[in-house]
């Protein structure tokens, strides 16, 4: 019988879920597992990508209606296994598991330190409790939990109280051989400045609180006094107004690009002298392997969970302490003063490598099914 594999997301938009998503995806259909996608919208930076052989179910609508038509497709469809990896949806894929006359397996992906993100939510939306609090109750049920990285894995056993044990770690796939990247349209107001002799920092990400790219324009205003070198941050979000206003505050306008989100960052990625993570917290860091993967030294924040682990404590990258200014400057003009070796970061990447990632979430979640 052949194997099918649902996976429960909202979207497939901007962010490190949906492109998560899309590589399982590819990977699991060229393993000739059969994959359907049950979205609430059809939308997103990435539904372009998918392949043919994917099914799509699209259902919008009230949480309710969400959650009859998403039991209906489970009795109907018949897959083996559904993933979620988002508190809403692990929501309505436990329940609709439980009530589906169907044997079918949630696996919970956990992509970030929950109890951070659930502190900052709760802040702002009083519905953000009762979510957490279902989804806590419901996380009891007999599920399979993969955790993005060790350290999500210990935060989320220790949020939801349930056995570490429990909690699979497999991390992202996220590389891939980027020998030859597609061709990208720079705006004319960049060729300029991405012309081959001109340094500059990168820094990739959504524009908000987590990311904290405040930090990363400020730490670089310390070392442009120093070197000549110019900022691009690529990424959307709430934030750009805030941080467009930063800039003009620090008179940084000619030198910090704000370039919005594009589809090949690691065209630029891998033209920029230096990869800043400035992250408050992670889930995994995809974008830390994105940069190895094209040969890029890092710098990133020692933040909850990911990209400690990713470079092995400070091994394949420069670590500094959330939020410092200072050392985070240091770690930059000491990183563009310094050579490195390409070669060693791009070995490295390749124990994410997106084959080898989607085989152990295969080996994982079918052990009891084979």
């Amino acid at each position: 019988m052949q194997k099918r594999i649902c996976f429960f997301v909202g979207n497939m938009g901007l962010g490190g879920i949906g492109k998560l998503t899309l590589h399982l995806v590819e990977e699991f259909v060229k393993k000739g597992i059969m994959v359907d996608l049950f979205l609430y919208k059809d939308d997103g930076e990435y539904m372009d990508q998918i392949p043919k052989e994917v099914r799509i179910f699209v259902h919008g609508g009230s949480y309710l209606g969400r959650m009859v038509r998403y039991i209906s497709y489970l009795n109907k469809e018949k897959p083996m296994v559904s993933i979620s990896s988002r508190q809403r949806q692990d929501i309505l894929n436990v329940i609709g598991c439980l009530i589906s006359y169907r044997k079918v397996q949630p696996v919970i992906s956990i992509h970030t330190n929950v109890s951070a993100e659930n502190k900052e939510q709760i802040g702002v939306r009083k519905k953000s409790i009762f979510i957490e609090i279902l989804s806590k109750l419901l996380y009891k049920v007999p599920n399979k939990f993969i955790a993005v990285s060790k350290g999500v894995a210990d935060d989320f056993a220790k949020w939801a109280n349930v056995k570490r044990t429990e909690v699979e770690v497999i991390y992202n796939p996220v590389y891939k051989p980027y020998t030859e990247l597609r061709d990208v349209q720079i705006p004319l107001t960049y060729e300029q400045l991405l012309r081959e002799d001109k340094k500059y920092i990168i820094g990739v990400g959504r524009l908000t609180k987590a990311k904290d790219f405040f930090t990363l324009i400020k730490s670089y205003h310390i070392v442009k006094q120093k070197m000549d070198v110019a900022l691009i941050i690529l990424g959307e979000g709430p934030l750009r107004k805030e941080l467009e206003n930063l800039i003009t505050e620090l008179n940084l306008e000619k030198d910090v690009f704000l370039l919005g989100f594009v589809h090949n960052p690691q065209y630029y990625i891998r033209r920029a002298s230096a990869f800043v993570l400035s992250s408050i917290w992670e889930g995994f860091g995809n974008v830390i392997v994105e940069a190895m993967g094209v040969g890029t030294p890092i710098i990133s924040t020692n933040c909850p969970s990911g990209p400690a682990e990713i470079l092995e404590d400070g091994k394949y990258g420069k670590l500094v302490s959330v939020g410092n200014l200072q050392e985070m400057a240091n770690a930059m003009i000491d990183t563009l003063s310094t050579p490195h070796n390409p070669d060693v970061l791009i070995e490295r990447a390749k124990d994410f490598y997106t084959e080898k990632i989607a085989q152990e979430y295969l080996d994982y979640i079918f052990e009891e099914n084979p």
